[in-house]
């Protein structure tokens, strides 16, 4: 999940959801008066951060920063998105706060990263630490996904077990869970937050084709694959979807492409400090 170019180019569903929930819930988004800073966690290759999350941040917006856990995303970001009022920073939002980042920013927002966060109470404790008094958070992820499946299957094969034996580390804490929302909303009000909002969606997503699939199964792949078995990898991760029906079996049409079809749980959250 370190090369930004291949991420830029595939990371399509979350692209997809993050536009379709800033366009249906940005109205619930109470924006601060006066000058305001903005943070976008998990910001990846900085494209969903510069080109969809932009579009929606008021005028009156004097900051906006892009954090990530991976250096590489982050320089890339920084190398083609930054400017006099955006900027990307190395964060870990599982890991300890640096103080001078603590209660500096109006508004949180992040898309397609809580569900990497294992310690789901010190992700959201320091969301909470990152806001200023009456500032909010927008997050959006996912609880069950057929990837996780395919991770936790393949982990159990003597093939891949070895690059795989962390595979819970890569699983969202909610895939399991039948009332994940819930979950997320008694843990936000745990915290501090008011006026929380989550919502459990039930999505599909259809990749046209299977070269589409293969770019985003390989961009945020994360496991340390070697790469003379990473063709191998993928055989076989298709072949899991197959077997889950998600990619559909040879079509009698030639010309038609085997399109796969994803189900799959996301949520959205909104919580003031």
């Amino acid at each position: 999940m370190n090369n930004a170019v291949l991420y830029q180019k595939h990371n399509i569903i979350s692209k997809n959801d993050a536009l379709k929930c800033l366009e249906e819930y940005g109205q619930l988004i109470t924006w601060k008066n006066g000058k305001i800073t903005v943070l976008d966690l998990g910001c990846g290759d900085g494209s969903v951060t510069t080109s969809i999350l932009k579009r929606f941040i008021p005028n009156n917006c004097e900051r906006l920063v892009g954090c990530d856990i991976s250096e590489s995303m982050v320089k890339y970001a920084n190398e083609h998105y930054a400017n006099d009022h955006t900027s990307f920073m190395v964060l870990d939002i599982e890991g300890d706060l640096p103080n001078e980042l603590r209660g500096n920013f109006d508004h949180a927002f992040s898309f397609y990263a809580m569900h990497w966060i294992q310690n789901q109470e010190v992700g959201f404790r320091n969301i909470y630490d990152l806001l200023s008094e009456g500032g909010e958070c927008f997050l959006v992820f996912l609880s069950q996904w057929p990837m996780f499946d395919v991770y936790r299957t393949l982990s159990r094969s003597t093939k891949w077990k070895l690059w795989m034996e962390d595979v819970e580390r890569f699983i969202s804490p909610y895939h399991d869970c039948q009332e994940p929302e819930k979950k997320v909303k008694q843990l936000m009000m745990s915290i501090g937050f008011t006026s929380v909002e989550v919502e459990c969606l039930q999505k599909t997503f259809v990749y046209p084709d299977l070269d589409v699939l293969k770019g985003s199964v390989t961009s945020i792949n994360p496991f340390k694959i070697p790469k003379d078995l990473e063709e191998d990898y993928v055989v076989d991760f298709f072949n899991v979807l197959r077997d889950l029906r998600v990619i559909d079996h040879a079509s009698s049409n030639v010309d038609e492409p085997i399109k796969a079809t994803f189900n799959y749980h996301l949520i959205v959250a909104k919580g003031r400090k």
